[in-house]
C-alpha cells in the first residue's frame, strides 16, 4: 500500500473520526481485492509486533455480544482475521473493523452490545465517547455511527462520558424519552420492566425530550419519566448512589423489598421465589461491594428483614 493508504488505515483502526472524503477513499481501497489482501497482511504484521495491554472488553467477549442478523457471515470472517488481536485492541478498532466488512450496508445495519444478568462492561465508541453498561443492558447504534449522526438506543442502564462534537449531537433514545448532549456526562436508566425512565446529569448540559416537551437539565438534576402516568418529575439526585453499580457497589437506600429482589436477580442471574404480600411494607438500606457473594448478601438481608432462605442451583426460595 502507498503512504496515503497506510495513514488512512492507521487513522481508521485507531477509531479516529474520518471525513466523508476519507470514507469514500477507504471504501474504494477496501473493496479492491488486491488492497484487501495487502491490508490483511499489514494488520497482522502490526498486531504481531504490538505489545499486549489490558483492555476493557476483548474480542473473544465481543464475539459473544455483537449480534447483527444480516451480517453474520461477514462477521465470522472478520473475527478469523482479528483473532490475534484479542489482547491488544480496544473498542474503537471494533467499530472500524466492522465497517471494513459492512460498509455497503451501513444504512440498515445496527450493532448491539449487550450484557447479561450478572455482568457489566464498558466500551469506547468510534468517536471516543465512553459508555459503561450495567447488568442486563442492551446498547444499539448504527454501523456508520459518527459519520452523519451519533444516535443510540438503550434498554437497561448505562453511564455516558460524551466527546464534544457540536456538529453531531449525541442522542440516546430510551423508550419514551430522548437525551441529547454535545459533550457531557450522564446516566440513563431504562429497564423495560420498570415503570420509570431516568436521565441523570452528572456534568455539562443535556436536553431531554418526551413527547412534544423538552427539558434542559443542570448538573445534579434528574428527570424521571413515569411510563404509567406519562408524567415527568425533575429532582436532585445522589451521584454516588446512582453510580454505585459503576463503582462495583450494590447500594439500597430505603428500597422496597420487591425492588431489592429484582436487583439481586439481575446482579447474580438467579430466580428468587417469595411471597410479595409478606414483604409489602418492608424496605432496605445497605451497601455491598460487587465481590460479595449472593450467600453473604442474603445472610445480611435475612437478618435485617427477618426471613429464612435456601439456595438450589440458581433458584433462591425465601420464606418468613
Amino acid at each position: 500500500m502507498d503512504k496515503i493508504s497506510d495513514k488512512l488505515i492507521v487513522k481508521f483502526i485507531a477509531g479516529k473520526r474520518l471525513t466523508n472524503d476519507d470514507f469514500v477513499l477507504l471504501d474504494k481501497l477496501l473493496n479492491n481485492l488486491k488492497y484487501k489482501k495487502e491490508t490483511h497482511y499489514w494488520l497482522e504484521e502490526n498486531w504481531q509486533n504490538s505489545q499486549s495491554e489490558s483492555v476493557a472488553l476483548q474480542f473473544a467477549q465481543i464475539r459473544n455480544k455483537i449480534r447483527i442478523s444480516s451480517l453474520k457471515s461477514r462477521m465470522n470472517r472478520l473475527f478469523i482475521v482479528l483473532g490475534k488481536a484479542a489482547a491488544v485492541l480496544f473498542i474503537p478498532l471494533l467499530a472500524a473493523a466492522l465497517y471494513y466488512y459492512v460498509n455497503q450496508s451501513t444504512s440498515a445495519g445496527l450493532l448491539t452490545l449487550s450484557t447479561q444478568k450478572g455482568e457489566q462492561t464498558n466500551v469506547i465508541l468510534p468517536d471516543g465517547s465512553k459508555v459503561w453498561l450495567n447488568v442486563d443492558t442492551k446498547l444499539s447504534y448504527p454501523v456508520d455511527y459518527g459519520v452523519n449522526s451519533r444516535n443510540l438506543e438503550i434498554e437497561g442502564e448505562a453511564y455516558f462520558e460524551v466527546e464534544k462534537n457540536e456538529e453531531l449531537p449525541f442522542e440516546v433514545g430510551s423508550g419514551n424519552i430522548v437525551t441529547k448532549a454535545l459533550g457531557t456526562r450522564f446516566i440513563i436508566s431504562a429497564y423495560p420492566e420498570s415503570f420509570e425512565v431516568k436521565s441523570s446529569l452528572v456534568k455539562g448540559s443535556v436536553e431531554v425530550k418526551y413527547g412534544k416537551n423538552v427539558e434542559i437539565l443542570k448538573p445534579g438534576q434528574q428527570l424521571v419519566y413515569n411510563k404509567n402516568r406519562s408524567s415527568v418529575e425533575i429532582k436532585s439526585f445522589d451521584e454516588n448512589y446512582e453510580l454505585a453499580w459503576k463503582n462495583n457497589q450494590l447500594v439500597f437506600q430505603l428500597m422496597p423489598f420487591e425492588d431489592v429482589i429484582a436487583e439481586l436477580e439481575k446482579w447474580y442471574d438467579v430466580k428468587i421465589e417469595y411471597n410479595p404480600t409478606l414483604f409489602k411494607s418492608e424496605t432496605l438500606t445497605v451497601r455491598f461491594e460487587k465481590h460479595e457473594t449472593l450467600e453473604t448478601i442474603l445472610k445480611v438481608i435475612a437478618k435485617a428483614n427477618g426471613f429464612k432462605y435456601t439456595i438450589e442451583d440458581k433458584i433462591v426460595k425465601i420464606r418468613k
